[in-house]
């Protein structure tokens, strides 16, 4: 029963995660074609955070992931990706909520 039980909660995490990044990439094309100011706006933002980052020297220290990475359009693409998720959640309760309550 609780092997059950976690194979449940795992099926709906992967699910979720599923529906954000689907949605999130849905959302970033859309942004890219059709209103760049937004687009131009979260990448720029993500930029100076990570410009910001690199100033603080005991971050900078210990996080060399970043010289690895080049992080900043990856961390822009999963704001994208978190809001759909933020989206996704908020649906997904209001469509429980209601279900509950007409039965």
């Amino acid at each position: 029963m609780l092997l059950m039980r976690a194979f449940s909660s795992t099926l709906a995490g992967f699910w979720r995660l599923t529906i954000g990044i689907i949605l999130g990439t849905m959302l970033y094309i859309y942004c890219f074609l059709y209103q760049e100011q937004i687009y131009t706006q979260v990448h720029m933002v993500t930029r100076v955070t990570l410009d910001w980052l690199e100033l603080q020297p005991v971050i900078m220290d210990y996080a060399k992931w970043y010289e690895l990475l080049k992080i900043d359009d990856k961390l822009a693409f999963a704001l994208y990706v978190l809001f759909a998720r933020l989206v996704w959640m908020f649906f997904e309760t209001l469509i429980t909520f209601l279900y509950r309550k007409a039965r």
